[in-house]
């Protein structure tokens, strides 16, 4: 079976000591979503996601990922104490490809989205915790966790809730995608509140605003004003 060049990592196992995270990384994780990551690592373990170029000894991708392993193995970053294997995708790139694919393997325009009625489908037979979606992702594909009020003597009981069915998730996701739209459509309508002229140089600018006596150098009006002048004039 010949070899496919499209696959252009080796995975192997070097001493985290060899990997020198990028310092101009521009990737960051809030604390909450840090938390997640680390509850899952700890559940299952890191299922790769972590590229290493051996030319540089930099990290490309999965700065997260080795952040939580080096608190889980207690490694010190400074003093390399407690160092440790770990697996890797070894690539051999120039300084200028690391750092584009460091952005590219971090790009949301350059990833899939998922199709929510086949995620909400899914939902129902699976633990929903160890997915990382929270109470918004949840709230829009019609999956309701169940609420509990601190002032009620009996809380319902957790068996008796049930998720909605296919057909009433389709049709709150439909509902909240025409509410959104509405709201993107009104936003849209209250901030086009404005007209842009355009002249071929600045003599054109100057004559148009001393005939209507507006400052020549003035580069936003306001309508009403404008308006004003155009009924004392005609």
């Amino acid at each position: 079976m010949s070899k496919n060049k499209y696959i252009t990592s080796e995975s192997i196992e070097i001493n985290r000591s060899q990997i020198e995270p990028a310092k101009y990384n521009p990737r960051k994780i809030s604390e909450e979503a840090k938390n997640k990551l680390k509850a899952n690592i700890k559940r299952m373990g890191v299922m790769g996601g972590i590229v290493w170029n051996k030319r540089s000894g930099r990290l490309v991708g999965g700065h997260q990922k080795l952040m939580i392993l080096d608190e889980l193995q207690k490694y010190d970053r400074e003093t390399k104490e407690n160092d440790y294997l770990i697996r890797v995708e070894a690539v051999d790139l120039s300084d200028k490809e690391e750092i584009e694919q460091n952005i590219f393997l971090n790009n949301k325009n350059a990833q899939g989205e998922f199709d929510n009625d086949i995620l909400s489908t899914l939902l129902n037979d699976i633990e929903v915790k160890n997915t990382g979606l929270d109470d918004f992702d949840l709230n829009l594909l019609g999956f309701e966790l169940p609420s509990f009020d601190i002032d009620e003597v009996e809380p319902e009981p957790l068996e008796e809730i049930k998720p909605k069915s296919k057909e009433e998730k389709k049709e709150d996701i439909k509902a909240k995608k025409e509410a959104s739209t509405e709201k993107a459509v009104n936003t849209a309508r209250e901030a086009n509140t404005y007209v842009m002229l355009s002249f071929n140089d600045y003599q054109g600018k100057e004559e148009f605003m001393k005939r209507f006596d507006l400052d020549p150098n003035a580069n936003v009006i306001s309508g009403d004003e404008f308006a004003e002048q155009i009924e004392r004039i005609y």
